[in-house]
């Protein structure tokens, strides 16, 4: 009974288009509503906890609050499977080379002028400042921008993911300053593609971006591309 009344809660934030910080009714309204025990209710806001749809407030006046879930969400889901099966952050860049080239050929017909300008500045302030800290957000959002540019939601919730999961900086690969640059010179030929609205062009810009990251990480972090994923927090 907690599990279709979590279902039954999920749609009904969705259907009411209730946006992230919306308070849900009180558990006793819940209570009354769903004619269910206090136990089947809190049972049934712990599974949507659980799977980041919303957040229980405590005190006075908390309570249920929508909480809207990511991509990001998705990702340490993702990495505890993935550590099960024993796989590695090369077999998760394997799989961001296959889909990241398709999305840039998406993108290419659909962006937009304001998406290219969020990327246009990522690549500004990493060349402004080329270190890893600067490096890290910017590349999030270039990557980011680029996945809601191509305008496939399930692409872009999948590709997101695999970049929380496939994360180099965090997984301990490093760079020097001049890596960086290049990285941002990289991500400019792919913007200039994507603003001709050259598909094959953007696509075979993105392949040539990943390969040649791909390779840099095999050659300088061997060790630590083949080690399995772990699940952190």
């Amino acid at each position: 009974m907690s599990e279709v009344i979590a279902r039954e809660l999920a749609n009904h934030i969705v259907e009411a288009g209730l946006v992230a910080g919306s308070v849900l009714p009180t558990e006793r309204e819940m209570i009354e509503s769903f004619d269910v025990g206090r136990s089947t209710i809190r049972e049934a806001l712990r599974l949507l906890e659980t799977r980041n749809v919303i957040t229980l407030r405590p005190g006075p006046g908390g309570g249920p609050v929508v909480r809207r879930p990511r991509p990001e969400d998705l990702s340490e889901a993702l990495t505890l499977i993935l550590q099960f099966e024993a796989a590695s952050l090369d077999d998760v860049m394997e799989a961001r080379r296959a889909l990241e080239p398709t999305i840039a050929r998406l993108a290419a017909s659909r962006i937009t002028e304001a998406d290219l300008e969020i990327m246009d500045e990522t690549v500004r302030l990493v060349l402004q400042a080329p270190d890893p800290e600067v490096f890290q957000e910017q590349n999030r959002i270039f990557h980011a921008t680029l996945a809601r540019a191509a305008r496939s939601v399930v692409l872009q919730v999948f590709v997101e993911s695999l970049g929380c999961v496939a994360d180099g900086l965090a997984g301990g690969v490093t760079y020097s300053a001049r890596r960086y640059v290049m990285a941002a010179h990289a991500h400019e030929r792919i913007i200039e593609a994507l603003r001709a609205r050259d598909g094959d062009r953007a696509e075979q810009m993105m392949r040539d971006h990943l390969d040649e990251a791909d390779g840099y990480w095999h050659k300088k972090h061997k060790d630590l591309v083949t080690r399995p994923v772990v699940w952190r927090r």
